[in-house]
């Protein structure tokens, strides 16, 4: 028998599980170092000048590769036995997919960037929460117009803008003063304000409404409900529950369009539907990614919407009294922006942004007239901002999603050929370092400068050249808020909720004063908007109106 100490066959026996042993630690340093990688290129991405939306972008799928990486290394070099390896590395993609599937009871909340903001039981939106308003007996109401009406989509203009008036900038001393504060039901629509009512959109429930409310006091008046609810996150996409277009107020009549595409006439005394439409069943349409966004535009007797049907059925108007169609033009896909009506080159037209050109029609009957191309679609490039006509048969573009901006130049020849070429384009598609990325909101022109939110940070433009005067990072940030220009002062609703005001002066960044005006676990899309004294402002949760401190009212809100 031989002497087990002096066997040379016995180390073999123990050879495989000393390899085991040495490979298991190496496939750690990898599963450590793959995750480092990945950590590396998200913070480079984050701190570099791109899309925030990139950054959260990655790092979410740094989570997912992780997750992946990890569960390699388990199935190989766990040394955990069949039943537990496999189920410790089916378990986190388990939990991925019921997330991304949302069928956890968890919902995460986040921001225009993907960025975590907050997060809550899926049982417990707030619009469930609501009551549905009910106004017995609507009263007729002495509708009466102003000189200070704000009376749909930004105002008065092509740009948010209340020339005229003097606020006060120190808030300590003169703080603005809360009237009221109101839960109101989900959307991202703003607030129309004629005389003493305001009227917008909202999410309660199972029915979308447009809203009436008194100014002063905050209580609802009218309503009118069409039972719909729109929710994109149904298709996987982010942007959350309810209407996004803010009605327009027109002689007397609310006209408003739904996430889902019904448009409604209604009378601006009681809410009384005058007639309304399905626009995509109507026009053989579908959807965008996120809803319908685009607010109403009147054009002389009619209304004009962006449907997005083809053939003829992008761009239709509506005869304001009957509600029959006047015309309908174009062919291309709606995207989130409103139609904005122009002078251009002696004749009145209707600009749209679409999904991938910006078109202009014939105001009076729908006929094309030109295009220039505005790469976007409407999931992941979408665009939202609108087309700014100015002086000199001139349009400035802005777009986010890493585009940039541009000054489009319109002639027309002898032949009435129209064409449409840049003065100048600040875009990498065209190997340009991109200024004024307009993701989710507008610009404000004044004395020759743009200003407007640089993805999530405020910057100041040259409109002739589109050089860049200043940018500024702030904390907490601005985010994908909206901006407004008040007589001397910049008004700015950060996407997180605080009210900030800035000096509009192209030489460098002055902070004037700052206010909270929601918590900062809410997101805040809304477009706020102001009839001197009040400026009412809203998210998908809170409504809230405040009297601003005004120095002077020095004259009336004139249209552009």
């Amino acid at each position: 028998m031989s002497d087990p100490t002096t066997d040379n066959s016995a180390p073999e026996v123990f050879r495989p599980a000393r390899e085991v042993v040495r490979s298991g630690p190496t496939r750690v340093w990898l599963l450590l170092a793959w995750i480092t990688l990945l950590a590396a290129i998200c913070f480079w991405l984050k701190s570099g000048d791109f899309d925030p939306g990139v950054g959260n972008s990655a790092i979410n799928a740094s989570v997912i590769l992780s997750i992946l990486g990890y569960s390699i290394w388990t199935l190989s070099s766990s040394g955990w036995g069949f039943p537990v390896k496999w189920g410790m590395a089916l378990l986190p993609f388990g939990l991925m997919a019921a997330f991304y599937t949302q069928l956890l009871p968890v919902e995460v909340l986040m921001d225009g960037d993907v960025g975590i903001v907050g997060w809550r039981w899926r049982w417990n939106q707030p619009d469930k929460q609501l009551e549905v308003p009910v106004c017995a007996g609507a009263e007729t109401l002495d509708w009466q117009t102003t000189t200070h009406d704000y009376p749909r989509f930004l105002g008065n203009g092509y740009w948010a803008e209340v020339p005229g008036v003097t606020l006060e900038t120190d808030w300590q001393a003169s703080p603005p003063q809360e009237m009221w504060r109101k839960k109101i039901g989900a959307g991202w629509s703003a607030f129309a304000i004629v005389g003493d009512y305001a009227v917008t959109q909202e999410q309660r429930r199972e029915q979308e409404f447009v809203t009436c409310y008194e100014v002063r006091s905050g209580d609802i008046v009218w309503t009118h409900a069409d039972r719909v609810r729109w929710d994109p996150r149904g298709t996987g996409s982010m942007g959350y529950v309810g209407p996004r277009a803010t009605p327009t107020v027109h002689e007397g009549r609310v006209y408003s369009l739904g996430a889902t595409g019904i448009l409604n006439c209604l009378e601006a005394t009681c809410g009384r539907m005058v007639w309304s439409h399905d626009t995509l069943a109507k026009h053989g349409a579908t959807n965008v990614n996120w809803g319908k966004a685009c607010s109403p535009l009147i054009v002389d007797k009619t209304v004009v919407v962006s449907v997005g049907g083809e053939q003829d059925q992008s761009l239709v108007a509506y005869d304001i009294e009957s509600g029959d169609v006047a015309w309908a033009a174009g062919t291309y896909q709606s995207s989130y922006a409103s139609p904005v009506l122009a002078q251009i080159a002696g004749e009145t037209q209707v600009l749209s942004v679409d999904q991938g050109f910006v078109t202009a029609h014939d105001a009076t009957d729908g006929e094309f007239l030109w295009e220039y191309e505005w790469p976007s679609n409407s999931g992941g490039d979408a665009a939202t901002s609108q087309p700014v006509p100015l002086a000199g048969d001139r349009v400035f573009f802005s777009k986010g999603y890493g585009h940039g901006s541009a000054l489009v130049q319109i002639t027309r020849d002898d032949s009435d050929g129209w064409l449409a070429r840049p003065l100048w384009k600040k875009s990498r598609q065209y190997g340009q370092l991109p200024v004024m990325k307009t993701k989710m909101g507008n610009v404000v022109i004044r004395d020759g400068y743009v200003y407007g939110l640089d993805d999530v940070n405020l910057q100041c433009i040259e409109l002739e050249t589109g050089k860049k005067r200043w940018k500024k990072r702030r904390t907490p940030k601005f985010g994908h808020g909206q901006i407004m220009l008040i007589g001397d002062a910049i008004l700015v609703l950060t996407e997180l909720g605080e009210l900030v005001l800035v000096e509009p002066s192209p030489e460098k960044y002055k902070e004037l004063t700052s206010f909270r005006a929601f918590p900062d676990d809410q997101i805040t899309w809304n477009n706020p908007a102001f009839a001197p004294p009040y400026l009412l402002v809203r998210n998908a949760e809170e409504a809230v109106c405040y009297e601003l401190p005004l120095k002077e009212v020095l004259a009336v809100a004139q249209k552009k």
